[in-house]
């Protein structure tokens, strides 16, 4: 084989991690990295904004992992037509089960994100509420002794 295209990335254990950018259709999440479960496609890596959904609802970015790395290089977060890549992409020695793990974990950090948000705007208003109560129990003492 005199040159690796970039359909044989997918299959190769000389794989190549590239950036995930902020989607750049809807500018609120990153992209993930996703390993398809259908028949058709078992073990495809493809790359699609937390968003998007397969009825074509949500946020349309999605593309195979071929298509995901020709983004980035006509869009310039990787550089090289020759196969050369800038600092955000290296190759790894990785074998596809550390991928389907970080996918995993990809996907739990993902699913933690708005429960987070929602315990701090909880601790917020507990704050904030706390605050109010100390401010009105001053007032009233200082009502109380002034008597």
């Amino acid at each position: 084989m005199a040159s690796a295209s970039s359909s044989s990335l997918s299959t190769r254990r000389n794989r190549l991690v590239v950036p995930l950018i902020v989607c750049p259709s809807c500018n609120v999440k990153t992209i993930v990295r996703c390993t398809a479960k259908t028949d058709a496609n078992r073990g495809r890596i493809f790359y699609t904004c937390p968003d998007h959904e397969k009825d074509g609802t949500g946020c349309n970015f999605w593309y195979w992992e071929e298509g995901y790395i020709n983004y980035l290089k006509r869009n310039g977060f990787i550089a090289g037509e020759d196969g050369t890549y800038g600092k955000t992409a290296q190759h790894l020695d990785l074998n596809q089960d550390a991928f389907g793990r970080q996918d995993e974990i990809e996907k739990k950090l993902i699913a933690i994100v708005p429960i987070v948000r929602e315990i701090l705007l909880a601790v917020k208003c507990m704050l904030v509420v706390g605050l109010f109560g100390v401010l009105i129990l001053v007032c009233v003492l200082v009502v109380v002794l002034m008597k």
